[in-house]
């Protein structure tokens, strides 16, 4: 709206005639009202000269002109439109925009939901991308329908002076491990299982044979799914693997400011030291790959295979150095939820009578290197250096002959299993078996069985000594 509009609105009441300036009544009117009527007065001169530029106007009087030049102009207009804001709107104008502004107000109520919701969507979106792998490979962290997670591992001993921590607390044998725990390890050593899966230990790096001294060990369960996964911070992980058909069966992480390096395990016996970022990796038998951790799937890097001793920066993998050399291997600690236990198969103390064993069934079937069973009706083993064998075809028949009666307890007579193990003792410099187990493991009773023989031979070797088993039931 122009001010000449305005003003003609605001003064509805004037006596505005289309008549010349000499027509309107000064006397009779407030000074605005006569500089307003002044002002359409001229707006009229300009409107009739552009209506007729060939006709003559009179120009204004000396009068009108001191009239114009006195008014205060910014006053008026601002009063002229403070009346039109003023001025009441009609009752349908009024209700039109009441509508307008609901209606505006549901549209900017809608909208922001609809970008809360989506906002909403993308944040947990994010967050289910962001856990993914955890979810997979951390099968703790759901809750089973008892309400625990799923157990990483349980401790199974300790061995040493020293103390096993796990979260700060002291642990003792039975203790569960989970994902997140930490365990650390002080002048001894802490030994862990998953029943047929793995068995591993934690302890303070030293050179084999010599005390550990130094800084604590230290772990992390990162993951306890499939694989268990454990973050080495310093110290020492060793592990006997079960092997798995595809996949990965366990893995130690090292991680530093830059990077983190995973060796993974298909089913091997490693161990794995850390000190600082200086990492050693001893490979006794199997295959590890060790590389960068990948968000799904298996770890792709370089691949070891046993006999290996490994050297590498964990910042840098392409320090890695491989020595196959027997020699340049450390030698493995047994281990194994497979390994027999010492108390069931140590002979007694000599100041106990021997106590004669009855003799075990005559075998159905057996198919084996050697005879089933002695011709004197003994148990196995009970005289296994008495037939002239050496110390190693003894045990191998010792086991032999407890597989198969094994086979005729279980009445197996139309269905024949051939197994093949190794088994690998550990034996002192008098020759007496300090250790044995079987990869992979036999049956518990096969082993019960066997280990009563195996803790009774005397050996002409020292160190680790491996034997092939074969045998058919």
């Amino acid at each position: 709206m122009s001010k000449f509009d305005a003003g003609r609105k605001s003064t509805s009441g004037a006596n505005i005639s289309t008549g010349g300036w000499d027509e309107l009544e000064p006397s009779s009117r407030s000074a605005e009202g006569r500089a307003l009527d002044a002002l359409v007065a001229e707006a009229k001169e300009h409107l009739d000269v552009r209506a007729a530029p060939s006709q003559s106007t009179e120009p204004p009087s000396p009068a009108k002109r001191d009239v114009l030049a006195d008014l205060d102009w910014s006053r008026l207009e601002s009063r002229v439109m403070t009346a039109i804001e003023t001025e009441e709107k009609p009752a349908l104008l009024r209700d039109v925009e009441r509508s307008r502004r609901s209606r505006s107000r549901d549209v900017a109520l809608r909208a922001g939901a609809v970008v809360l919701a989506a906002a909403a969507a993308v944040a947990l979106f994010v967050r289910n991308d962001r856990h993914a792998a955890l979810r997979e490979a951390a099968l703790d962290d759901r809750p089973s329908s008892s309400g625990e997670r799923a157990s990483a591992s349980s401790l199974r001993t300790t061995e040493g002076a020293g103390e096993v921590r796990i979260g700060g607390n002291v642990a003792s044998p039975g203790y569960a491990l989970h994902a997140g725990d930490a365990i650390d390890v002080d002048g001894a050593r802490a030994v862990f299982e998953r029943p047929r899966k793995v068995t591993w230990l934690i302890e303070q790096d030293s050179a084999q044979g010599e005390v550990a001294r130094g800084p604590v060990a230290r772990a992390r369960v990162t993951s306890a799914g499939e694989p268990l996964v454990l973050g080495l911070d310093h110290g020492a992980i060793e592990a006997q693997v079960v092997p798995v058909a595809s996949g990965e069966a366990f893995a130690v992480d090292i991680a530093t400011e830059r990077s983190v390096v995973r060796v993974a395990v298909h089913g091997t016996h490693l161990r794995v030291a850390r000190s600082g970022n200086r990492v050693v990796v001893d490979l006794t038998e199997g295959v590890v790959s060790i590389g960068v951790p990948p968000r799904t799937g298996v770890t792709h890097g370089t691949i070891v295979t046993a006999p290996a001793h490994v050297e590498l920066d964990a910042t840098d993998l392409a320090t890695l150095r491989i020595d196959h050399a027997p020699s340049s291997v450390r030698a493995p600690v047994p281990l194994g939820g497979q390994e027999i236990a010492l108390g069931a198969g140590r002979p007694e103390s000599s100041s106990s009578p021997e106590q004669p064993e009855p003799a075990p069934p005559a075998p159905r079937s057996v198919v084996a290197k050697g005879p089933a069973t002695r011709p004197d009706g003994t148990a196995p083993g009970a005289k296994a250096s008495s037939a002239g064998l050496r110390a190693r075809e003894a045990i191998a028949e010792a086991v032999r002959d407890c597989a198969a009666l094994g086979g005729r307890a279980r009445g197996a007579d139309d269905v024949h299993v051939t197994v093949n193990s190794t088994l690998r003792l550990r034996v002192s410099a008098a020759g007496a078996v300090e250790s044995a187990q079987f990869t992979p493991p036999l049956s518990p009773d096969i082993q019960s069985c066997a280990a009563k023989a195996i803790y009774k031979t005397k050996l002409d070797e020292t160190g680790l000594v491996t034997i092939p088993i074969e045998f058919s039931y």
